[in-house]
């Protein structure tokens, strides 16, 4: 076996994302031999955590964030941030999740997932949350109309007891949507984006004087989620 052309080989695959054992498998040797080459020519292998993140996406990352942005893509953006850092999912480390009733927000936000951060459309899930007395059926054909998404993005609806008696059936008739990207590396992505968007919100603080700069707070919180 000539080695310096196997070990590039190897090199090659694994930066691709291959396995040891799909790499034994392609250039016919065991996934031992392959660690072993590896160790020996000192190819760093990947962590626990980045080895099945590359399990799960074979291909390579499930998006391609835009590098330069249009006026109206940098608004769009600001926007989806702003939507995020308040609406979205503070506890959850590896995914990317927004909920609301509001389904002109949402299709915001997917445009931002879209246009800003180049999702795979197929990679973009919903589900809807509802009350007993709202129709699973019907509510599943407001949304999908309204996000303009098909069924297939659409997990099983989840239905919630009643909360008292108050007045929620007027503004949520057809339940709240959550928009999520099952995504490790995008929600770090957009975690750094909020911190920047902090400390400009913290310069613009002391620009007017304030004496408690409070612009992180919220993004402090988020990041210890």
């Amino acid at each position: 076996m000539t080695i310096n052309p196997t070990i590039n080989k190897i090199k090659e695959l694994y930066s691709e994302g291959k396995s040891a054992s799909d790499i034994g498998k392609k250039i016919g040797i065991s996934w031992r031999k392959v660690i072993y080459l590896m160790d020996k020519y000192g190819i760093k292998r990947r962590s626990h955590s980045e080895a099945t993140y590359c399990k799960h996406n074979p291909n390579g990352d499930p998006f391609k964030i835009k590098k330069r942005l249009l006026p109206d893509e940098e608004r769009l953006k600001a926007l989806a941030i702003g939507l995020y850092w308040g609406e979205g999912s503070k506890y959850n480390p590896i995914s990317v999740r927004l909920a609301n009733s509001d389904p002109l927000l949402l299709k915001a936000f997917i445009s931002f997932l879209r246009q800003i951060c180049g999702v795979d459309p197929q990679k973009i899930k919903l589900w809807i949350t509802i009350h007993p007395d709202v129709s699973p059926k019907l509510a599943g054909y407001y949304w999908s109309r309204r996000l303009n998404m098909p069924f297939s993005h659409f997990s099983k609806t989840v239905v919630i007891n009643h909360r008292g008696n108050g007045s929620y059936k007027n503004k949520v008739s057809f339940g709240t949507a959550t928009v999520c990207v099952h995504n490790i590396k995008l929600r770090r992505i957009i975690q750094k984006w909020l911190d920047e968007y902090a400390h400009v919100a913290q310069s613009a603080e002391r620009m007017h004087g304030k004496p408690v700069v409070t612009g992180s707070i919220p993004v402090v919180g988020f990041a210890s989620a």
